[in-house]
């Protein structure tokens, strides 16, 4: 008999859309457990999927007798530069349960553009504009109905859910116990949101602090041609998910 522990639900993204804050408040649930490092990266990235199934479960040794086990790493959902991450999800773990996380798209993207520059050894971008010419994936992280339709036809529509963040936010303790009902553990655990961790705005200064980027400008000025057209990439997709999901398209207000 196989007793180790094996993961079987995924927090695959989207960055930016509080998947930090769920991550941390299912490892304070007494039948969930998260991988020591909340993201490995493991199905996506080729160089870590490389170095093995075995290696890879050594991240969830803490979680014997947890009913439902995670990983939450946001680059699950970044499908088109990582081809392989639902396939090699499909056939680790079959009946996994995925959870995305999705959020107003250009906020998830100054959001993102924020984090960039607090990140170690991440390229510098004078403005959010310039980070949108020259790395689309900040972009492409926003077109969350390519990524819930890959997702979808991997797994059945029941083992996925779609969190608005803005949902989250606004309701976190309902929001959670959602989840919990998702993943099939005792929804009347009361998550304790002094110990729920964020990677917020907020923090960003003393991040960047810390990384000797003090004095970098944060610019998250949009050019009225760049938003247009980013706009223009996202619309279909977008609305798609939403009305897939029963939203309007005035929920994200007058983007669309």
């Amino acid at each position: 008999m196989n007793n180790t522990v094996q993961p079987n639900f995924f927090i695959i993204g989207a960055a930016k859309c509080a998947t930090t804050s769920l991550a941390s408040l299912l490892a304070l649930h007494p039948a969930a457990g998260i991988s020591r490092i909340k993201e490995p990266h493991y199905f996506s990235r080729d160089e870590n999927y490389r170095v093995g199934w075995p290696k890879y479960l050594e991240l969830f040794t803490h979680c014997a007798g947890k009913k439902a086990v995670g990983d939450a790493s946001t680059s699950y959902s970044r499908i088109r530069y990582h081809k392989a991450t639902v396939e090699r999800i499909k056939a680790h773990v079959p009946d996994a349960r995925i959870i995305y996380m999705v959020r107003h798209p250009l906020k998830r993207i100054e959001s993102a553009y924020v984090e960039n520059i607090c990140t170690a050894g991440s390229p510098l971008f004078a403005t959010l504009n310039d980070m949108i010419k020259l790395q689309p994936m900040i972009v492409d992280s926003s077109r969350y109905w390519e990524v819930f339709d890959a997702y979808r036809h991997a797994f059945e529509e029941t083992k996925i859910k779609v969190i608005f963040f803005e949902e989250y936010i606004a309701g976190t303790v309902a929001a959670f116990q959602d989840v919990c009902r998702f993943l099939q553990i005792d929804d009347s655990v009361v998550p304790d949101l002094k110990r729920e961790r964020v990677n917020s705005r907020d923090e960003a200064a003393a991040r960047m602090a810390k990384l000797g980027r003090g004095n970098f400008p944060i610019n998250t000025t949009w050019d009225e041609t760049v938003r247009r057209e980013v706009l223009d990439r996202l619309r279909e997709d977008n609305c798609q998910l939403l009305a897939h999901f029963g939203k309007p398209k005035s929920f994200w207000g007058d983007l669309f």
